[in-house]
């Protein structure tokens, strides 16, 4: 299973993950604000330029991005929704601090909202507008392994 996720073709233009891997490295911050979470945070999904296709140029031409932290529903929903919550803020600050306040505009990723939401709110329209950011290195490199959310 780790094998196949770690290889999987992103569902991500390139230039998009070299934004947020690379360049910027928020990948890696929001990775570190899922982590000490564990099984309460189910997956982190993205909605870039709201599933257009767009070819993006430069700094400037930025690509829009939407966050959804989903969280268990049981058994301890608030909990999770806390845990979901306190992620999302890190998110949305590294975004900021990274990619906005230096020019008071947003520069290679405008992160338009970062909310949390419970599994049992997310509709299926809702899921297939979505694109998961893969996690699976966290989930599997725990101990005792965390699960990992079906396709």
């Amino acid at each position: 299973m780790w094998l196949a996720s770690r290889y999987r073709r992103s569902a991500f233009a390139d230039e998009f993950e070299r934004r947020l891997t690379k360049e910027t490295k928020l990948a890696e911050k929001i990775a570190k604000a899922v982590k000490p979470h564990g099984e309460l945070i189910i997956g982190v999904f993205f909605d870039v330029d709201e599933g257009a296709e767009v070819t993006r140029n430069g700094p400037d031409d930025t690509y829009k991005l939407d966050i959804t932290i989903l969280h268990q529903a049981d058994p301890d929903f608030f909990a999770a929704e806390k845990a979901a919550t306190t992620a999302a803020d890190t998110i949305e600050t590294a975004f900021r601090e990274k990619l906005f306040a230096p020019s008071k505009k947003w520069q290679h990723i405008e992160l338009r909202s970062c909310e949390p939401m419970s599994e049992s709110a997310l509709t299926y329209q809702m899921f297939k507008q979505l694109k998961r950011w893969r996690l699976e290195h966290i989930s599997l490199a725990a101990d005792p392994q965390q699960p990992v959310l079906a396709e």
